[in-house]
């Protein structure tokens, strides 16, 4: 079955089900809420599923007439306000599709980023040198300092405000045959380093004597989002980055079963990055 790339965003998803909550804790169906309102009742279903656009001003006005907490009210009004992402992505739109738009818009709302990268270290866990190394061997070429602008941005936002946690999955084989230049590399094996320190990042690599796995097919990322059960899986290609046909969770714990320790993936890449300086 075809992804429906016209599906709401995640934003907008998020916002709607806040708001259902609210009304059903009220203990109001939607003919009583939208009589509340002055609304058609129709129109609130749709923005509670997320289909129906809604302005922040229209999100405040409901807010108020269900009598909602102020500091509730100010992050509902708040994710209202950005349904097209974070205003550093807006200068990029023009030269992206609109799909890949769309997963980074999601991908900004994400608070726990699962990534999983093999023959290449995962985009959002390279330091600057390995990726700008990438994007100056990209085929097509590209516009190396605009790519990187994007994913230093990406890299380091912050959903909500809030600190983002990431969680690295690395094939051994990626740190040991990695062909990139020995400088490039241990800046690389420094900031997964960093990041396996930062208390908030987790780092675990699959040794390189393990054989066949569930991950060969490829590197993906799997988005996790505050009080949004639904995940959302997208891979990552010689082509570009793609939205998933499946839910790569099964994928990912598959993996996970294989990785060592964040213990023993750290004393790894401590003895990798000595081997490249010795």
């Amino acid at each position: 079955m075809p992804v429906d790339y016209r599906a709401p965003n995640i934003n907008a998803r998020s916002l709607g089900q806040h708001l259902r909550k609210i009304r059903e804790i009220l203990e109001l169906s939607y003919l009583d809420a939208a009589s509340h309102l002055g609304r058609n009742a129709d129109w609130l279903a749709r923005v509670e599923t997320g289909f129906g656009h809604v302005t922040p001003a229209e999100v405040a006005e409901i807010l108020d007439a269900y009598g909602v907490p102020q500091k509730i009210r100010d992050v509902l009004v708040d994710l209202a306000s950005r349904p097209d992402g974070p205003p550093w992505l807006a200068r990029h739109v023009g030269r992206l599709k609109a799909l890949v738009r769309d997963i980074y818009t999601v991908e900004s709302e994400s608070s726990l980023v699962h990534t999983y990268g093999i023959a290449r270290i995962p985009e959002l866990a390279r330091c600057e040198a390995y990726a700008r190394l990438a994007f100056e061997h990209h085929i097509p070429s590209v516009d190396v300092e605009e790519e990187l602008d994007l994913l230093l941005h990406r890299q380091r936002h912050r959903p909500g405000g809030e600190s983002r946690t990431l969680d690295v999955i690395l094939d051994g084989h990626t740190l040991v045959h990695h062909g990139g230049p020995p400088d490039v590399m241990d800046a690389q094996l420094a900031h997964l380093l960093g990041l396996s320190a930062d208390g908030r990042s987790t780092v675990r690599v699959i040794p390189p004597s393990t054989g066949v796995h569930a991950g060969l097919h490829g590197s993906f990322d799997v988005f996790e989002f505050p009080d949004v059960t639904d995940r959302i899986s997208v891979v990552h290609t010689a082509l570009g980055i793609d939205a998933s046909m499946d839910d790569l969770w099964d994928t990912w714990r598959r993996i996970e079963e294989v990785t060592l320790s964040p213990a023993d993936s750290r004393t790894l890449l401590e003895d990798q990055r000595a081997t490249l300086r010795g």
